[in-house]
């Protein structure tokens, strides 16, 4: 007997994420089910699981549900992104995650049930990616401070403290005053700080406003600098930052980029909320992808 062909929506996540819940997968299959629409859930069972299973889709399926966060979102662009243009599904995101920023800035459902909804109506924005070298990010790479933050947290403290491991983290490091210059090359300009950040994204954090200057769902890069790491600065950023103001720090700067590069000794890099290997690789804008929210 032929095996049936998969549905048109598949819904994968990992279940050893933090905020895991097989419940709200049911939910939001039961919820699709009531729109007339069949879906597949899979689980990922090693790394880079998701991301092989996002570049090997077969062409019938159109919607991708990832259930997680930020850094699951990034491992199936990784995957999406090998594909022709022709051939990438809308993706949608059913928040697991410790700050699920991208869920913010497209102001997706954290409700199964209201993801449906929007799947069945078919909503879509254009989400507008960034590109080190060649892989994709949907938020942001930085070097710096916040990097060093990034590196600082394991998965064990992650998934046990959520955003509370980062606070942590982040007071431990402020208060030891170990950070490195970050060096900046910007469309020709060199800018030498504390901390960098190239983002597509208005949010930082979660619902923290990074810049008041651009979305992911709009066309462009900006540059966000603190020129320095003292505690008083960070403090200062940290509650700009909660204020949505960070743009009115005298330490901070904003600004377009077309394209960027992040360097300096002993420097690390974070992308979309996951560590990563530094890499002084060109950052641009990248391709563009539908997304549900």
């Amino acid at each position: 007997m032929p095996s049936p062909e998969p549905a048109a929506i598949l819904i994968v996540a990992n279940p050893v994420a933090g905020g895991f819940s097989q419940r709200r997968l049911n939910r939001l299959a039961t919820a699709l089910a009531g729109h007339g629409l069949g879906c597949d859930i899979r689980l990922t069972d090693h790394a880079g699981h998701l991301t092989a299973i996002a570049a090997n889709l077969p062409p019938t399926v159109r919607t991708l549900v990832v259930g997680g966060g930020d850094g699951s979102i990034n491992e199936a662009l990784v995957g999406l992104m090998g594909r022709a243009a022709t051939d990438l599904p809308a993706l949608a995101i059913l928040p697991f995650g410790t700050a699920n920023v991208l869920a913010h800035e497209i102001g997706a459902p954290f409700s199964p049930e209201r993801l449906a909804d929007r799947i069945a109506a078919g909503t879509r924005q254009a989400l507008h990616l960034g590109a080190i070298g060649e892989r994709p990010f949907a938020l942001m790479v930085s070097a710096g401070f916040d990097a060093d933050v990034v590196h600082a947290v394991d998965g064990v403290s992650k998934r046990r403290w959520g955003k509370l491991a980062y606070v942590l983290a982040a007071l431990r490091l402020a208060a030891r005053q170990g950070g490195r210059d970050v060096v900046v090359e910007a469309d020709g300009d060199t800018i030498v700080c504390r901390l960098a950040v190239v983002t597509t994204a208005r949010h930082y954090g979660g619902p923290y406003v990074l810049s008041r200057a651009t979305r992911a769902t709009e066309p462009g890069l900006r540059l966000v600098t603190l020129a320095d790491d003292r505690p008083l600065t960070l403090l200062k950023a940290a509650i700009a930052l909660g204020l949505g103001r960070l743009d009115r720090l005298a330490a901070a700067t904003d600004r377009p980029v077309g394209v960027a590069r992040l360097g300096g000794a002993g420097v690390q890099m974070q992308i979309d909320g996951d560590r990563m290997a530094t890499a002084d690789a060109v950052i641009r804008a990248g391709r563009v992808i539908d997304v549900i929210g």
